[in-house]
C-alpha cells in the first residue's frame, strides 16, 4: 500500500508538472496580458543598486538603492519578464512634518528687517564629519502586496519596490526632485538591463537575470514624481510611465505666480519640511548639508522662480523621454494640483510623445482604480503595459486619448484635451454696486471712464464663506445670468486684472464658481498670484501703491460642465487661507472693471457661450 500511494503521488506531482507549463510562457487574449503564472511560491528578495559617480552622504562611496524584488518562480528556470518598478521616499516610513507659520506679514523688498522666513521647529543639528556608513545590510522585509502587484504579478509583471535616495535602507540623501534622485533610479532601471552593478545582504554582486529589462513604473503622489524623474534622463528600457498625482514642476507645487502656496492638508509645509518628512536613513545627520541647500534653494522669502526650481521642473526634459505615458490625476487634487497634469501634457503633445490622459473628479490620490471604473482602467493599464513592455500589437494607444469622469459612473472619451473645439473665450466683467454681485458677458464693458471696485483683505475668512455672502467687502463676485444651456470648460481658466494695491506688498486670488439653480454653490477652481511678481516669475518687482499694474494668470486647469439653470461667477480676493499665507488683515485691492477680464476655455468658444448666456 505504502508504494502504491508514493506512485499515486508521483503521478499527480507529474500532471501538477503539466499544468504548470502553461504558465511558463508569456499568454495575451485579445492584447490583455492573461493571469497565468503561479504565485504561491513567489521569490522576493532584496539587492542594493550602486548609482555611479553620485555620493550625496559624502561617505566616499556610491550611494545604493535598495530594490525589493517579487518574482514568479519560474523566473529562476529560463523565463525573464518586464518589471513593474515602484519608487518610493515613503516605504521606510515617514517622520513628523515641521510647520511654518503662515499667519505672517508678506515679504516687501528692500524693507530693513522684514524676513518672513522663519525655519520650523527643530530641524536636523549639522554634524561635521560626517559618521560613515557602516555597510550592514538589514533583514529582507516582507513586502507589502498592492491592488495593482496582486493583479499584474499572476499575468507575468515582476513587482520591484525601489527606496529612493535617504529614506528607508538605501543611502545617500533626499534631494526633493533633484537630478540626483533622477540619476538614482536611472542606476536601477540600467541594472534590471546589464548596466551597473548591484549587490545582496552579504555583499555579493547580483544580476536580474530574470528579467528581460523592459521596464515600466508607476505610483501615486512622489512616487509617481518618480517615473517623470527617471524619465527625464532619456534611461533605454524605461518603456512606458504611469504618473498618478505625480508632480511635473516642484515650483508649481509650492509657488503660485511668486506667491508661496499650500499643498492641503499639509498646511505650512515646503520642500525643506517634505524632506524632513521622509529623511528615514541611517544617520540622517550626514544629511544636514542637503537639508542647508534645499532651504537656501527653494527661497521662501521671495517666491521667486530661479535655477533650483528650474532643475525639478520635469516639462523642460520630455523631449528626452523615451517612454510612453499615462496620466491619470484628479481635476479636485488640492496637493499635486491640476497644473501639474495640464503643463506635462501640453509638452507631451508638443514632442508627440505616445501618451493617454485619464482624468477623475477626485481628490489627491488613485482615483480611477477605484468605483465602477476600476475594471476599465486596469484592463486600459493592462494593454498599455502589455503593447510597451512586450510589444503586444494591441492598439492601446489608439483611438480617444483622453477620458473625462463626468459623476460617478459617468465618463467620457475624447481624442484630446483640451477637448476639441475648446478655445479660449473673452469674458467682461459688469460691475456691481456695493460690494453685492456684478455680472459676466460677451459685450466689452469698457466703455467710458473706469469704474473701480474694491476688495478689502480679511484673511479670518474662508473663501466658501465670501462666495455665499450677499454682500462682503472682503471680495468681488461677477455672475453670468442664469444659463440657457450648458457650458463645458476644458483647459486652462486664466484671468486679466488691472488693479492697484494701497499697501507694498498683496496677495491676488481669483476662483470660479458655480452658482446652481437650488441655491448651493462650489468653487471649481482656483488660482493665486504675487503682484510683486507680475513682470517676471523670476524677479520680484516692487509695488508703488496707488499705482495701477496689469496682474494677469492663470487657474488651475479643470473639465467641468455647468449646467443649464446655473450661474458662472468670478469670485476676486486677496488671501485664500486654504492655499496662501494670511498676512494681517487690511490691505486694499483697487480694481478696475472695465480693463479686467476672465479667460474661459469654452467648448464651442464664443458661440457656444453666447447660447447659453443671450
Amino acid at each position: 500500500m505504502r508504494s502504491s500511494h508514493i506512485c499515486t503521488i508521483t503521478i499527480i506531482a507529474a500532471f501538477m508538472a503539466l499544468a504548470e507549463m502553461p504558465a511558463r510562457a508569456q499568454q495575451f487574449d485579445n492584447g490583455l496580458a492573461q493571469p497565468v503564472f503561479s504565485t504561491s511560491n513567489l521569490i522576493t528578495h532584496s539587492v542594493w543598486v550602486e548609482v555611479p559617480n553620485l555620493d550625496t552622504d559624502r561617505d566616499g562611496i556610491n550611494d545604493r538603492i535598495r530594490v525589493q524584488v517579487r518574482r514568479p518562480a519560474v523566473t529562476e528556470s529560463g523565463v525573464r519578464l518586464a518589471v513593474v518598478l515602484v519608487a518610493s521616499p515613503y516605504s521606510g516610513g515617514t517622520l513628523p512634518f515641521p510647520r511654518y507659520d503662515i499667519d505672517i506679514p508678506l515679504y516687501v523688498p528692500g524693507k530693513p528687517g522684514h524676513d518672513n522666513y522663519t525655519a520650523p521647529d527643530d530641524p536636523p543639528p549639522p554634524f561635521d564629519p560626517p559618521p560613515p556608513y557602516d555597510g550592514t545590510d538589514p533583514p529582507i522585509n516582507t513586502l507589502s502586496s498592492s491592488s495593482y502587484q496582486s493583479y499584474f504579478l499572476p499575468r507575468g509583471f515582476i513587482f520591484a519596490y525601489a527606496q529612493s535616495l535617504g529614506t528607508g535602507h538605501s543611502t545617500g540623501c533626499p534631494t526633493i526632485g533633484g537630478i540626483e534622485e533622477s540619476l538614482a533610479m536611472k542606476a536601477v532601471i540600467d541594472w534590471f538591463n546589464g548596466i551597473g552593478s548591484a549587490h545582496d545582504a552579504n555583499g555579493a554582486a547580483v544580476t536580474a537575470y530574470w528579467t528581460t529589462g523592459a521596464t515600466t513604473m508607476i505610483g501615486v503622489s512622489y512616487d509617481g514624481t518618480l517615473p517623470l524623474a527617471a524619465a527625464s534622463t532619456g534611461v533605454e528600457g524605461l518603456k512606458s510611465i504611469v504618473p498618478i498625482a505625480g508632480v511635473s514642476s516642484y515650483y508649481d507645487h509650492r509657488r503660485s505666480y511668486g506667491g508661496i502656496m499650500m499643498s492641503n492638508p499639509t498646511l505650512g509645509t515646503d520642500a525643506d519640511t517634505l524632506f524632513d518628512n521622509i529623511l528615514t536613513r541611517r544617520y540622517p545627520e550626514v544629511c544636514a548639508y542637503m537639508r542647508d541647500q534645499i532651504v537656501q534653494g527653494m527661497d521662501r522669502l521671495t517666491g521667486d522662480y530661479n535655477a533650483w526650481w528650474h532643475e525639478r521642473n520635469y516639462v523642460q526634459y520630455v523631449d528626452q523621454f523615451r517612454a510612453a505615458v499615462l496620466i491619470s490625476h484628479g481635476l479636485n487634487d488640492l496637493n499635486t494640483k491640476p497644473r501639474m497634469f495640464a503643463r506635462l501634457w501640453d509638452a507631451l503633445t508638443t514632442h508627440d510623445v505616445p501618451r493617454k490622459i485619464w482624468l477623475n473628479t477626485g481628490g489627491h490620490g488613485d482615483g480611477a482604480n477605484s468605483g465602477s471604473r476600476q475594471v476599465a482602467w486596469r484592463d486600459m493599464l493592462n494593454r498599455f503595459w502589455s503593447h510597451t513592455l512586450y510589444g503586444v500589437d494591441n492598439a492601446a494607444l489608439d483611438g480617444p486619448k483622453a477620458a473625462v469622469q463626468r459623476s460617478g459612473s459617468v465618463w467620457a472619451d475624447y481624442e484630446d484635451w483640451p477637448v476639441p473645439g475648446a478655445t479660449p473665450t473673452t469674458i467682461n466683467l459688469v460691475p456691481s454696486a456695493d460690494n453685492t454681485i456684478g455680472g459676466l458677458q460677451l459685450a466689452s464693458t469698457r466703455m467710458g471712464k473706469p469704474i473701480f471696485e474694491v476688495i478689502v483683505d480679511n484673511s479670518a475668512l474662508d473663501a466658501t464663506v465670501l462666495a455665499a455672502a450677499a454682500q462682503s467687502p472682503h471680495r468681488l463676485i461677477y455672475k453670468t445670468e442664469p444659463l440657457a444651456a450648458p457650458v463645458h470648460i476644458s483647459g486652462i481658466p486664466a484671468v486679466s486684472l488691472r488693479m492697484s494695491f494701497n499697501e507694498p506688498a498683496a496677495i491676488v486670488s481669483a476662483m470660479l464658481v458655480e452658482y446652481r439653480a437650488n441655491g448651493t454653490r462650489a468653487i471649481i477652481t482656483r488660482g493665486w498670484a504675487d503682484p510683486q511678481n507680475r513682470k517676471s516669475l523670476s524677479e520680484t518687482f516692487a509695488i508703488q501703491p496707488g499705482t495701477p499694474y496689469e496682474i494677469a494668470f492663470e487657474l488651475q486647469p479643470h473639465d467641468y460642465v455647468f449646467p443649464a439653470g446655473s450661474r458662472i461667477g468670478l469670485m476676486l480676493l486677496s488671501t485664500d487661507r486654504l492655499f496662501t499665507l494670511r498676512p494681517p488683515p487690511g490691505a486694499e485691492l483697487t480694481l478696475d472693471t472695465t480693463k479686467s477680464t476672465l479667460l474661459l476655455p469654452v467648448v464651442g468658444g464664443a458661440a457656444a457661450f453666447g447660447v447659453a448666456v443671450p
